[in-house]
């Protein structure tokens, strides 16, 4: 089982944590042997927002637009030149957002200035109105098929022999010179983002791994039991793909609530709850720690801290 922790640049420490706390945050996952550091994509956060948030029972996101967010693309280039080993991955990047030649570019750069290190978790964006702010409104009630399409755009500008060219429903290109490719061959490896039936067909069709969000344990399995036989359906080798997971949240010493996708207790509970998951089929889990008795705001110091702990007394457990 692998480990993967968030820098921080979804506001994750408010007026505690700037952008140079991230770059600590991801050097420290490094010494500590972490696998893999990861930023999260929105551009903003509404006023107000209308949007109902999949990924929990009560629709609410919980996010506010005074919150700091920096953007996931820039933060990468930032822990790529300041880290060598780890890999460095977005959960997830919102692929409509962005123009597709713009995206591969961006992200081929990426892959060159980490030297192949660069994990792209891919999602189709909940939120109306960051779509319609960004002048994309007509794309959100299509937003799937149009990841699909600039995904495959992707593809098409990191593989092609000669120049690129693509002819589809939202964009059409020809002729178009694609150097420099990744590293990584024969791409950046996708990671599909999202729970249950359409996100198991997406990778089915285009992924290298299967990225959910806030299960249980035992949701994670029923989630493995669709995606298996759609990649058998697609002629895809089940064991290529990567099952990883946003979560779970961990709290050092806290009250176990098997109920939840959150990990909590003494050093053997959150082993054997973390074994729960990678039993299920967990192989590479993003979290980010902290201690139960946390009083006040979170700052960076005290993620640095609860890494620590996660790294020298659970890790060596589960790998």
């Amino acid at each position: 089982m692998k480990f993967g922790v968030t820098v921080g640049n979804f506001g994750q420490y408010g007026k505690h944590g700037g952008a140079n706390d991230q770059l600590r945050i991801a050097e420290r996952a490094e010494l500590l042997g972490y696998d893999s550091v990861w930023v999260h994509d929105h551009l903003f956060m509404p006023a107000t927002i209308r949007a109902r948030y999949p990924y929990n029972a009560e629709g609410r996101a919980g996010f506010a637009y005074r919150q700091d967010i920096y953007d996931p693309l820039a933060m990468m280039a930032a822990l790529a030149v300041r880290t060598k080993r780890v890999s460095i991955g977005t959960s997830v990047l919102i692929i409509p957002y962005r123009n597709p030649l713009v995206l591969a570019k961006m992200l081929a750069t990426l892959d060159q200035l980490s030297h192949g290190r660069i994990i792209l978790g891919c999602g189709v964006g909940w939120m109306t109105e960051e779509f319609e702010a960004l002048g994309i409104g007509d794309y959100y009630s299509k937003r799937g098929t149009v990841t699909d399409e600039w995904l495959r755009i992707c593809i098409e500008m990191w593989t092609a022999e000669g120049p690129a060219a693509y002819d589809g429903r939202f964009h059409q290109f020809a002729g178009a010179g694609s150097r420099p490719r990744p590293v990584q061959r024969p791409h950046i490896p996708l990671w599909i983002g999202g729970k249950r039936d359409v996100a198991v067909r997406r990778v089915a069709r285009l992924g290298s791994g299967y990225h959910t969000i806030s299960s249980t344990a035992a949701e994670l399995k029923e989630e493995l039991e669709l995606l298996w036989p759609a990649l058998e359906q697609a002629g895809r080798d089940p064991s290529e793909i990567v099952i990883s997971m946003l979560g779970p949240q961990v709290v050092i010493g806290g009250e176990p609530m098997l109920d939840r996708p959150m990990v909590a207790g003494s050093k053997q509970q959150i082993i054997d709850q973390l074994g729960a998951y990678r039993d299920a089929g967990l192989d590479h889990a993003l979290m980010t720690p902290r201690f139960a008795n946390l009083r006040g705001s979170l700052t960076p110091e005290h993620t640095l801290e609860a890494m620590q702990y996660m790294a020298e007394e659970i890790h060596p457990a589960l790998r």
